[in-house]
């Protein structure tokens, strides 16, 4: 027990009101301590794996295999491959979150990336990503700019954008993004393919780097809503390494169950296309209007996203900031329970997270500290009450359609405020915050730029959400 500890145990004592004396303070640190070091005696992790750092066009990989690793030849998604973003651990590949501070070589690797090896995919490697997950536009990662391969003065979309540029650019069949307010969704549409955020805790998350955790899902990019499809209902299902995880799994038979889509009622909702430009709106709509070809109805809902926005904005960075003071574990919530991960996140806090983090937590952590967490009481009062709406909505209609993006993905160096942010995901982070799928397909084009819808179902009926999704692709120009 030295001074330090003494009055760093003080300083947790005044932080939760606790006016205790000195000789009870040195009896709880003692017991506090007890038994400490061997708590705490483990191996630092090595940062040398093995591969190689990729060399593709895009810059959309990081570390890769020298060669596909296959599990099996035989499965669903037998001759597939597949990039993982760089904050989900695979084993004996280098992970860092996009970032210079943070440096892990995993010893294990996460049950997402494990089923999806279980099911015949041939791993490739690691994609490149924004630093911990945090930007729409994967301009800023450390490892360098991810170049969309749609058009290179067009960005590729964040936080999970190598992925999306690998599987746009053909590198990859498949790939696993994280997406916490649209980080899947977001590079997807910008890049012209889709994007599966699944149900909140459908998908096992450990052995994932959390941002927000009552937010963060892992969720599959490919070039068609089957393919993600299968890898979904691969990774689908509950793990005891992620208590959060639900006792759920996709509910399809077979992929012909995507195509059961007569009879549905699909909502056309009047705030996400208000919000979104009239060039996106209209075109957005004219697809939807050729829904009734396959048989389903669309009906105009009302729901009004109030100020989802920024209360998405506020809960993510301060649940982050709770995240950095713990080492990237948050006590009841999360995943942050590997060792490795979390030796490697406080390793990386002490180093600093880098200027790009600091511009995007700092602002609301501190309105969340100096208002005694009133800021994220009122962020999360605005969500409950937007999933009432939600919910409301849903008992008029099976599923709804909107703009992925507010506008056309946007040009390279141009979203750089918290106000340009806005547009980008306004669509998009709401369903984080209600838990619900959506899932993200290209529809039509604007001079040549894609233009996506997303389809959102009920919480933990991601097949409904990926069957209407489907809908919308078969009649996409």
């Amino acid at each position: 027990m030295t001074d330090a500890d003494l009055a760093e145990m003080r300083t947790q004592a005044e932080r939760l009101g606790f006016n205790l004396s000195e000789s009870l303070l040195e009896e709880i640190l003692e017991t506090a301590t007890a038994g400490d070091s061997e708590a705490t005696e483990t191996a630092t992790p090595s940062a040398e794996g093995v591969g190689h750092r990729a060399d593709d066009d895009e810059n959309a990989l990081l570390a890769v295999f020298d060669e596909p690793r296959v599990r099996t030849d035989s499965g669903p998604l037998a001759g597939t491959t597949l990039a993982v973003k760089d904050n989900i651990a695979v084993a004996d590949l280098e992970m860092t979150c996009g970032s210079r501070a943070y440096s892990v070589v995993p010893s294990e690797t996460a049950p997402s990336v494990d089923r999806l090896l279980e099911a015949g995919i041939g791993l490739v490697g690691k994609a490149n990503m924004e630093p911990f997950a945090m930007g729409p536009t994967g301009e800023f990662s450390d490892f360098g700019h991810v170049t969309n391969p749609v058009d290179p003065d067009i960005v590729a979309g964040g936080s999970s954008s190598g992925s999306a540029a690998a599987v746009a650019a053909g590198t990859v069949d498949v790939a696993l993004g994280t997406d916490t307010g649209g980080s899947v969704r977001i590079p997807a549409a910008c890049c012209g393919i889709v994007g599966v955020k699944p149900s909140h805790r459908l998908v096992p998350r450990n052995g994932f780097v959390d941002f927000a955790p009552s937010l963060d899902t892992i969720g599959p990019l490919a070039r068609d809503v089957p393919t993600a499809t299968r890898a979904i209902a691969a990774m689908a299902g509950p793990d005891p390494r992620d208590p959060t995880s639900a006792d759920r799994s996709l509910e399809f038979e077979t992929l012909d169950d995507l195509d059961d889509a007569d009879g549905l009622t699909v909502g056309i909702p009047e705030t996400p296309f208000e919000r979104s430009s009239d060039e996106v709106a209209d075109a957005v709509r004219t697809v939807t209007d050729r829904l009734s070809t396959l048989g389903i109805e669309t009906v105009p809902v009302e729901l009004d996203l109030g100020d989802t926005e920024a209360a998405y904005l506020n809960i993510g960075a301060a649940e982050f900031s709770w995240l950095v003071s713990g080492n990237g574990v948050t006590r009841g919530q999360g995943t942050g329970y590997d060792e490795e991960l979390r030796q490697a996140f406080a390793a990386a806090r002490e180093d600093g997270l880098g200027e790009h983090v600091a511009r995007r937590i700092l602002p609301p952590a501190f309105l969340d500290m100096t208002s005694g967490g009133a800021t994220y009481a009122a962020a999360r009062a605005e969500g409950i009450e937007f999933m009432t709406r939600l919910k409301a909505a849903f008992d008029a209609v099976d599923a709804l359609v909107m703009p992925t993006l507010r506008v056309r993905p946007p040009a390279v160096e141009t979203v750089t405020t918290r106000a340009d942010l806005i547009p980008v995901l306004g669509n998009t982070a709401p369903f984080n915050i209600a838990g619900t799928p959506a899932v993200t397909v290209p529809v039509t084009s604007l001079d040549g730029l894609p233009v996506s819808a997303q389809a959102v179902a009920p919480q933990f009926e991601d097949g409904l959400a990926l069957r209407v999704a489907h809908a919308l692709e078969r009649v996409a120009d």
